[in-house]
């Protein structure tokens, strides 16, 4: 009898620190995003032929922080239609078919949808499918946060693909941040109710959703489609949660919101203070920094109203600091002092958020704000934003998959995703559904 392979978990403090392990792992081939365009160039021409040989005698298959990074074609069909090639060139044997992957974890709908258009949850999805189908021309699986992305709805798909690479008698490695696997809700130790105060009331709108979806990159699926979104309208109080599982639709809405995508109809959020449009930070949240430094960052808006991102910035950390609850608090951000060089992600995420809410926004949208973080991290910067942005009256929107946030919700929204749809607007390729659910 074979014994089971390893399968081994190493938790980090910090962004970086995992980001290092996991490049350590797969010979320095993955360059750094997170602290401007220098420390990307640098990694990127570092990389030798030296570290390509390495890499190559290793066989290995990983999964990236973001996911995305990994995909190298247009669509997942084109993804999985590689991964299976390789899979008989190692293996003539080998007759598993891309519709037969896909529909094992739950991705057949989006074989010809381009990857650009996924959403996180499916992105990860498309990542472990092509995983489990490597373990057949390679020897070992790392991932880095596995736990971040999927929904408790679609953890079975991570579960398949670890018994794939234990019935193949690989080892499996994982790097995850402290307490990013936990399942518990929020405590009143690591978020008092002192830091919420007073909740702020304000209200949705969504009338006449249309939102066009990208056109496939292959011409024969080219047809241009849309998202529809049943009509909706509320009065609810901030911090506002919405919940749903992988790929129904909360981030979408989310940049619709914002008007970080073209859309058709009205979709609106009015609070007690006429202030202007919404606000979003993205779950990657590095993808939103194009790269920038981070005194670019500090430097890139002007603003009305006294507000400065460098004085907010400083505020945030403060506030952060004081509701961090583990009790090693030695290595957590200090204030700038004039010093604008490499920043942690969490410094990056932070300047983000000041640089939205000098704008005055009419809410602030945080997109899966644990990303990247461990759990005090994340509890003590969101429980920071909610604390420096209603004292401003900006109302925050938390969207999530995980049960953390819900003792902290003033109102939970949830939303969810139902098939083709056709009414005075048209046919749409899905619905999205808004209702609220009681606190």
């Amino acid at each position: 009898m074979k014994e089971t392979p390893q399968f081994a978990t190493t938790y980090f403090k910090s962004f970086e620190q995992r980001e290092q392990a996991f490049r350590d792992s797969v010979c320095s081939l993955i360059p750094r995003k997170y602290s401007g365009p220098r420390l990307f160039w640098n990694d990127f021409t570092s990389v030798s032929l030296e570290e390509l040989s390495a890499f190559t005698g290793q066989r290995l298959a990983y999964i990236t922080s973001n996911p995305r990074d990994g995909l190298a074609f247009g669509t997942p069909w084109q993804v999985l239609k590689a991964a299976t090639l390789c899979a008989r060139d190692a293996d003539q044997a080998y007759s598993v078919s891309v519709e037969d992957v896909a529909r094992e974890f739950d991705i057949f709908d989006l074989l010809h949808q381009p990857i650009r258009t996924l959403s996180g949850g499916e992105t990860v999805k498309l990542a472990l499918a092509k995983a489990s189908v490597a373990s057949i021309f390679t020897d070992k699986l790392i991932i880095a946060s596995p736990f971040s992305w999927l929904s408790r709805e679609n953890a079975l798909f991570f579960q398949k693909l670890i018994s794939c690479y234990r019935r193949s008698d690989h080892p499996v490695q994982l790097f995850a941040l402290e307490g990013e696997d936990s399942d518990q809700p929020v405590t009143d130790v690591e978020f008092p109710d002192s830091t919420l105060k007073e909740p702020l009331d304000f209200s949705f709108c969504l009338e006449g959703l249309r939102i066009p979806l990208s056109s496939s990159l292959n011409p024969i699926y080219s047809k241009q489609t849309h998202a529809g979104a049943a009509d909706f309208k509320a009065s609810v109080q901030s911090p506002c949660l919405f919940v749903g599982g992988n790929g129904q639709g909360k981030s979408l809405i989310a940049r619709v919101l914002a008007g970080a995508v073209s859309f058709h109809g009205r979709a609106t959020i009015t609070g007690a203070k006429k202030f202007g449009p919404p606000r979003l930070l993205f779950q990657d949240v590095i993808t939103q920094t194009l790269l920038r430094s981070f005194s670019s960052i500090a430097n890139a808006t002007i603003t009305a109203n006294g507000l400065e991102p460098v004085a907010l910035y400083e505020k945030l950390l403060t506030d952060f600091r004081a509701a961090y609850s583990d009790e090693n608090k030695e290595d957590l951000p200090q204030p700038l002092a004039g010093d604008t060089g490499f920043r942690a992600l969490l410094e990056v995420k932070a300047m983000l958020i000041a640089v939205r809410l000098c704008g005055q926004p009419g809410a602030l949208i945080l997109d899966e704000p644990d990303w990247g973080l461990t759990r005090a991290a994340a509890v003590a910067l969101v429980a920071a934003v909610v604390k420096v942005a209603h004292s401003y009256g900006i109302p925050i929107i938390l969207i999530s998959h995980k049960p953390w946030w819900r003792p902290i919700a003033k109102s939970v929204i949830r939303v969810d995703r139902t098939p083709k749809t056709t009414n005075g607007t048209g046919t749409s390729a899905f619905e999205i559904r808004l209702s609220c659910e009681k606190v």
